[in-house]
């Protein structure tokens, strides 16, 4: 038993294997397993295939194995105080377009709506001409960039094994080599006048990597922050913490509509909402920090109030099950924290 236990620590693997199995949660994951097996393979120490594409539906050749990478992506990326994400302005056109990307692409469509919101607003565009390479095969540097394709058609290739594809608007590259702190993978060509939109490494990083970490101490704030939960041990706030799912609503959306069923316990996160029943308001304006949404949870009744937007609004929503299994037995500290702030569910 001691062998195993020296094991476990020496790999980490309770905390690890507990991390991916809350960022399936935090997915609501259909097919949870996929998303632990993609979690854990930041840890293997085998080569992954080396495609330095990330579009699911590319039909991109297997590559033999180069090894192992001479350094994996770090768990954490810390920030620097000073850093301020870049804001290069774009048309309505433009942040559709990106929006849309970043909700069906692998790397980018797991992240919050305020994740992409950042991102979109990094993104630079810029323009390559026919014949210009956009990324070299073996190139590492501290300024490589990630690239999304808007228009025109490019080559991607790779050292000994020619054209791999050809890749049209839509297409992201460039990802791997940033993710992994490695060389480029595939040399990639315009071959006619090409635009793009391209995010920086340093942004790439704190944006993907370390804006992650800032929200999961932004919601152990919440939860560090609501009396009703002191209780709770340092471990059970963190594990609601990796649970939280992050809902933008633009203003004059209801969240909750009274008589409907109740499944989400609802914080708010920025934004404000108004509590209503009958057409009348019930409570003062809820913002930052207020939650909502728990009295259906804790009786099973129909909601009984209606809950509107009155500006733009981003909510951290947790689930029936996960309520029930981590704050039922605060069920009375729970109802008295609703019923002093007036807040109906």
């Amino acid at each position: 038993m001691a062998r195993v236990k020296a094991y476990i620590a020496q790999h980490n693997l309770e905390k690890e294997l507990s991390n991916a199995v809350n960022e399936a949660i935090k997915q609501e994951a259909l097919d949870p397993y996929r998303v632990i097996i993609d979690y854990l393979k930041d840890f293997t120490l085998e080569e992954e295939v080396d495609e330095d594409i990330i579009e699911e539906h590319m039909d991109v050749p297997a590559m033999k194995p180069r090894g192992k990478r001479e350094q994996v992506m770090a768990s954490t990326f810390e920030v620097p105080e000073n850093w301020v994400p870049p804001v290069h302005p774009k048309d309505a056109d433009a942040e559709a377009f990106l929006k849309q990307i970043m909700s069906e692409n692998k790397l980018m469509k797991s992240l919050t709506p305020s994740d992409r919101e950042q991102l979109m607003k990094a993104f630079k565009k810029v323009e390559f001409s026919a014949g210009e390479a956009i990324i070299k095969q073996g190139d590492q540097s501290d300024n490589m960039d990630f690239y999304v394709l808007e228009s025109g058609m490019c080559d991607i290739s790779v050292k000994g094994k020619g054209t791999v594809m050809k890749a049209t608007r839509g297409v992201a590259f460039g990802e791997l080599a940033l993710l992994h702190n490695a060389p480029r993978a595939a040399t990639v060509t315009a071959e006619e006048k090409v635009t793009a939109f391209a995010l920086d490494m340093v942004s790439f990083k704190m944006i993907l990597m370390g804006k992650s970490q800032q929200d999961t101490n932004d919601y152990v704030g919440f939860v560090n922050s609501m009396p009703m939960l002191s209780k709770l041990s340092d471990a059970d706030k963190q594990t609601i913490a990796s649970c939280l799912k992050e809902v933008e609503y633009a203003k004059g959306k209801n969240i909750i509509t009274e008589g409907d069923e109740g499944n989400n316990f609802y914080i708010i996160r920025t934004g404000e909402v108004k509590c209503t029943k009958g057409g009348v308001e019930v409570s003062d304006r809820l913002k930052r920090g207020d939650f909502f949404g728990e009295l259906a949870l804790l009786s099973s009744d129909k909601r009984a109030a209606t809950v509107t937007t009155t500006k733009d609004t981003s909510v951290l929503m947790l689930g029936r099950a996960e309520f029930v299994r981590l704050l039922g037995p605060l069920s009375n500290e729970i109802a008295a924290a609703a019923k002093e702030k007036r807040q109906l569910g």
